[in-house]
């Protein structure tokens, strides 16, 4: 059993792991002037908003899960006009996962040198999936190791020693699903496969009724999650606008926009983007892969189908209904750690190995930052000067004039919120991509009336449309494709 000195150094080497691989891949780093990915500014105006007292669903539009938002909005409280908080949070998600990634190997594996978490750390933050830094996926890797951890725990000993899991751990395990669902709800079927595995174990060792004890420890788990949302929205008179937002809107326009459900098709979708989060995240899948086929190999056969089930139902909620986006592939980074176990026990059986054993974290640690630095798609935007975005340089332009009062226009969530920390004039302060004819409709209706005095969009043709002249335009890639924006003032 690890120390309590070892667990610290542990969490420790961890937290530098997460500072050193996400200071280079994320675009919330320091190293970075903004991270203008549109889903990240979503979620920081919201965030925002939510903190300055406005009601999420009702008073601003977005169909992610509340719990991110309130994320999003801590880091606001901790950088009015930039993602250096989001940045700090995403480090304490990623020193969490890698942790519990130790702790995982440390089930099956034994003993592993901590500074084997730059292993997947830095595979999994440099990979495609990853994208730009924070998103939802990310944020909750912790949360879905959780279940992995206590799967390959409970697994990984003999079946006559097996004990179940405490209920306050399966109450625990409830939490943790339910702060995912309370973020974004596709990620649940990885602990779908984790109750089916567990139940199965616990219904061959004859444990019935500690089984239906452990289910109501879990929801009851899950339902402290929900109290805090449910005053929230109740106390502000907005049950409807969340349920009808978050469920209603995810589940019958997100999720229906590729045209309802078949069995076939949904088989034929988990399959062809399980190929797709191949090419986009090799590595860490080949690590989740290795790690796969050592538990077969050292004959770990429960861990291998516990595993087994909680990846496959991950890729069913992630990957059958609705449409495929780069990120969506990141949760199955979750078993990468895994691959941590074949890998280091090779090493170990290497002749100058022990000669090395001392010099492992620093270069380890080099070996991590040059792959980052090498592989990772961000990084050409680094260093980037802030006069060469449009978010700062209409920021000074708004800011100079004087004026009060910005729409984001007609397409997701540009940044200009962020960066001049005013707030979103109305309910749909961007347009999502969601089918809702009333974002544009309101949006319009506003411009119609002069309602704010600056609008920023991609569309040039504002000034022959509404009351606006043209004030400024500026080209910008922002590792995308090259777009155009342009800065629209109300007219004298």
């Amino acid at each position: 059993m690890a120390t309590r000195f070892s667990r610290g150094k542990s969490v420790l080497i961890c937290l530098a792991v997460a500072t050193l691989v996400l200071a280079v891949c994320s675009k919330s780093s320091p190293l970075y002037p903004l991270n203008d990915w549109m889903d990240a500014n979503i979620f920081y105006t919201a965030g925002k908003a939510m903190m300055n007292g406005q009601i999420l669903y009702r008073d601003v539009f977005d169909h992610k899960g509340p719990l991110l938002y309130l994320v999003y909005g801590i880091g606001w409280l901790l950088d009015h006009t930039g993602f250096f908080g989001v940045w700090l949070l995403e480090i304490l998600a990623m020193t969490a996962f890698l942790y519990t990634g130790l702790r995982t190997v440390q089930a099956v594996a034994g003993p592993v040198h901590p500074a084997w978490a730059l292993l997947p750390g830095a595979a999994v933050t440099a990979a495609t999936t990853f994208a730009h830094g924070g998103s939802a996926e990310e944020l909750c890797l912790p949360l879905l190791a959780a279940p992995v951890w206590a799967a390959m725990r409970f697994f990984g000993e003999e079946s006559s020693r097996r004990q179940p899991l405490p209920l306050w751990q399966a109450a625990l395990l409830g939490v943790t699903a339910g702060c995912v669902l309370w973020v974004k709800f596709t990620m649940l079927g990885l602990f779908a496969g984790f109750a089916l595995a567990l139940a199965v174990g616990y219904l061959r060792a004859g444990w019935g009724v500690r089984l239906v004890q452990s289910i109501a420890a879990w929801l009851a788990g899950m339902v402290v999650t929900l109290l805090p949302w449910l005053v929230y929205f109740g106390v502000n008179g907005a049950l409807g606008d969340f349920f009808g937002t978050y469920f209603g809107d995810n589940l019958f326009l997100y999720a229906g926009k590729t045209g309802g459900f078949a069995l076939g098709a949904a088989c034929l979708a988990v399959v062809q983007r399980l190929w797709w989060a191949l090419h986009d995240a090799p590595l860490p899948l080949l690590l989740a892969l290795a790690g796969f086929a050592w538990l077969l190999v050292r004959r770990r056969i429960g861990c291998a189908l516990a595993m087994a089930a909680m990846a496959a139902g991950l890729a069913v909620t992630a990957f059958a209904f609705g449409e495929y986006h780069i990120y969506y592939a990141l949760p199955l980074s979750v078993f990468a750690p895994l691959g941590i176990a074949p890998v280091a026990k090779a090493a170990g059986r290497l002749p100058a190995f022990p000669k090395l054993r001392r010099g492992l974290p620093v270069l380890g640690a080099a070996a991590a930052a040059g792959f980052c630095l090498l592989t990772c798609r961000n990084v050409n935007q680094m260093l980037r000067p802030e006069s060469e975005l449009p978010q700062f340089r209409f920021a000074a332009r708004m800011q100079a004039d004087g004026g009060t009062g910005l729409l984001n226009y007609g397409t997701l969530d540009g940044g200009f919120y962020t960066v001049t920390g005013w707030m979103p004039p109305c309910k749909y302060f961007c347009v999502t991509n969601l089918p809702l004819p009333e974002q544009q409709a309101q949006q319009d209706a506003l411009l119609a009336d002069g309602g704010v005095t600056y609008v920023v969009s991609r569309d040039g043709s504002l000034d022959q449309r509404f009351g606006y002249r043209l004030m400024d335009q500026a080209s910008y890639d922002g590792g995308e494709g090259m777009s155009t924006w342009y800065l629209y003032r109300v007219a004298d």
